[in-house]
């Protein structure tokens, strides 16, 4: 019974783990849709037996050199083989899943746009913070149904998808403007914050207000800067890994 639980976790790891990171990957450049389970499933599936079967296909590939473990003996005495050969099967299995990841992020690179990103937020994270430059207070002009407008420092907000289930929070210095009349009404320093309901709001302007001295800018460390660049070059980066293996792959069964 441990040889088929062991091999069935193999099996998943190899169809699942470079699916979903395919699919996470292509979640966060694509519109989001509506889609059943069964779709995004198999969707996972799909490109797993794919990247998964082409990495398979170049560890066969260094199988034949002897630096890696033979397909054919796995298929027909597995048991056997691996008992007789651990570390060059482990070896081997670890080679077959970190290609196909890297597989799956460079056909991911290759098939999106350059700096094509769509983040899965709100627009009220996107204009109150993602915008605003660090430092800098986002002001709002709040425009309600009924033709009220309300103006003060954003504070914070809900964030439940459903804009008319939130609610807005301003900070002083508040000012309310009635329809219909021609200023506004600036409330006293003594209310210092307003909640306003989503449900009411027609529109928001924001105007980010940088402060009378600005922070010393902060500089951007090494393991930031590295990550940066590999995000912007996943799929040189997917290949150049995918190299290493190879080669660490070559070098370690050759040896063993």
């Amino acid at each position: 019974m441990v040889p088929a639980t062991a091999t069935a976790v193999v099996v998943f790891v190899l169809l699942v783990t470079p699916g979903i990171v395919f699919e996470l990957l292509w979640q966060r450049t694509r519109p989001r849709r509506e889609e059943s389970t069964f779709v995004e499933i198999g969707r996972v599936l799909l490109t797993g037996v794919v990247f998964s079967g082409l990495a398979t296909a170049v560890v066969g590939v260094l199988s034949a050199f002897g630096a890696a473990a033979s397909i054919v003996a796995l298929v027909s005495d597995g048991p056997a083989y691996v008992t007789d050969n651990p570390g060059l099967v482990l070896g081997s299995l670890v080679t077959v899943v970190l290609l196909a990841i890297c597989g799956a992020v460079a056909t991911h690179d290759l098939l999106t746009p350059t700096m094509r990103r769509i983040a899965q937020e709100t627009v009220w994270h996107t204009a109150f913070n993602r915008m605003a430059e660090p430092g800098v207070r986002v002001f709002l002009s709040v425009q309600l149904k009924d033709g009220t407008t309300i103006t003060g420092y954003t504070a914070g907000y809900s964030t439940e998808p459903d804009p008319a289930k939130r609610d807005l929070l301003l900070t002083a210095p508040l000012a309310i403007r009635h329809a219909g009349e021609p200023t506004a009404t600036e409330l006293a320093e003594s209310w210092q914050s307003l909640v306003v309901s989503g449900g009411d709001v027609r529109t928001i302007a924001a105007a980010y207000v940088a402060p009378a001295t600005a922070p010393p800018a902060s500089r951007t460390g090494l393991p930031q800067r590295v990550v940066t660049w590999l995000a912007g070059h996943s799929g040189l980066a997917a290949l150049v890994g995918a190299t290493i293996v190879l080669v660490t792959q070559l070098v370690a069964g050759l040896v063993l």
